[in-house]
Parts: structure tokens; sequence; C-alpha cells
């Protein structure tokens, strides 16, 4: 029996100010006198009419800044030089940061919110208790195709990705760690394994993917598969959905595991 295989992306908001920024945010909005919240997150995530009816109900201005990988916030957040009271970034990601002391737990007692929460999503490994992050969004993980150039129905498994005919015609999303996971995909292997001698075979099973690979793009994927420029892409649900909207054309799989 066919099993639907979708990598589960789950980000999520971080709620507490980064340890190391705090007291010179806390200092800078006293010294004003104005009432600031810093946001780091994906670009797109956050409807701009949302910041305004937040700023209206609340008082605080929110200052907002984008990132385009995990990776990328990471090292920035790391670096210091920085005070955001929240960021966005994906599961794996928050547990990385914690080992990093890089965040602060949760104050609950000012979240009126948290009963709503599916508990699907909720005391997963990477934060038990939610003791820093509570769920943002979630999606999956799928390929994106364009029916001008790949026929209907042909790309069902991520081992469809590797097949000749796809020469420099396929763009990945710039995310290390959901490339290596749809290479474990294709292989049946656990998404979360850290076994060397699979990691080094999903490796080497990428590497063989080269050829048909035209680039590896942020942000901007969208827009190249909006305007045609390339046959396929691998890349999040939620930006799939804006894909679909832009481009009759497009269309998207969540690929299933073969047994």
């Amino acid at each position: 029996m066919k099993k639907l295989l979708s990598i589960i992306v789950s980000l999520l908001v971080v709620c507490g100010l980064l340890a190391f920024g705090a007291q010179r945010l806390q200092t800078s909005s006293g010294s004003t006198g104005k009432k600031v919240l810093n946001l780091y997150t994906w670009g797109d995530y956050i409807d701009p009419s949302l910041l305004t009816k937040f700023q209206k109900q609340t008082g605080y201005h929110v200052n907002v800044e984008t990132f385009d990988s995990n990776e990328a916030m990471y090292t920035k957040i790391k670096q210091g030089g920085t005070s955001y009271d929240l960021t966005v970034p994906s599961d794996y990601m928050i547990e990385k940061m914690k080992k990093a002391h890089l965040l602060l737990p949760l104050d609950k007692s000012k979240l009126t919110g948290m009963k709503n929460y599916d508990p699907r999503f909720m005391n997963l490994a990477f934060d038990q208790h939610n003791r820093y992050s509570v769920p943002y969004f979630w999606g999956t993980l799928g390929i994106i195709y364009n029916d001008k150039y790949v026929q209907p129905g042909s790309i069902q498994h991520w081992n469809d990705l590797w097949q000749r005919k796809y020469h420099n015609k396929i763009m990945l999303i710039d995310s290390a760690r959901d490339v290596m996971g749809f290479a474990l995909a294709s292989m049946n292997q656990s998404m979360n394994t850290t076994d060397p001698a699979t990691l080094l075979a999903a490796r080497n099973k990428l590497n063989r993917l080269s050829p048909n690979v035209k680039a590896v793009v942020a942000d901007e994927i969208k827009m190249y598969m909006i305007q045609n420029e390339a046959a396929i892409a691998v890349d999040w649900s939620g930006e799939a959905s804006e894909m679909l909207a832009g481009n009759s054309h497009l269309h998207y799989v969540a690929p299933i595991r073969r047994e």
C-alpha cells in the first residue's frame, strides 16, 4: 500500500528575547519611550495589514527584518550585534539555538491562546513542553512542476527527480536540511537519521542529482516558477500555493513512498 510521504516543515515563532540582545533592547526602549517589537522572519510570512492592525491595537511599533534560510538566520543572530524579540526558525533550528543559549524561555502567563493549538504540534521532541516556542506554520515539502514541460502524472516519487530527461530543469529551495531530507526519503530512510553511512549515501545520491539542478535559490524561486523559468522545483507547500495562484500551469505533488 502506498503511503503519503511528506516532510513536515514545522515553522515556529520563538517567543522570548534572544538572550544576548535582551538587555540592550530594554535599554533602547526605555531611552526612547517607544514600545518596539523587533521581528526576524522569513520573507512574505506576515500580511502587512496584520502588522498594521497589531500596531494600532497595541501601540507597539514593529520592525521587521527578513532572512531566506535557517542557516543565514542562525549565523546572524549568533554573531551578535542584533536585538530581536522574535524569530521564526524551523523545528530543527530551535533545538540548535537552544543548545547555543540564544533563546529565553517563554512567559506562558502572558500567552492567552495556548489552548487553541492542535495537540499534534505541541510538546515535540525539539522543544518539549514548548518552553521556548509555539507553532506558527506547518506544511509539507514537495515538488512543483510546470505542465508546459512535464507530463502530468509523470512525477509521483522523489526518485523521479533523478531521471536524465530533467537535465538542468530543477530548482531547489535553499535549505540544506530539506534537500538532505528528500534525498534520505528517496532511499526510504528516516529523514532524522544520524547514521554516518546512510548520510554519506544520501550525499552521494545528491551529487548524482547535480546535472539536473538548474539552481539553488531562496525566496525568488516563486518568481522564477511563476515566470516559467524552470520545469520543476522542490519547495514548501506554502510557497507552492503562491506559485500555483500565479501560474495555472503549475502543480504541486507531495511524493509518495515506493513500497
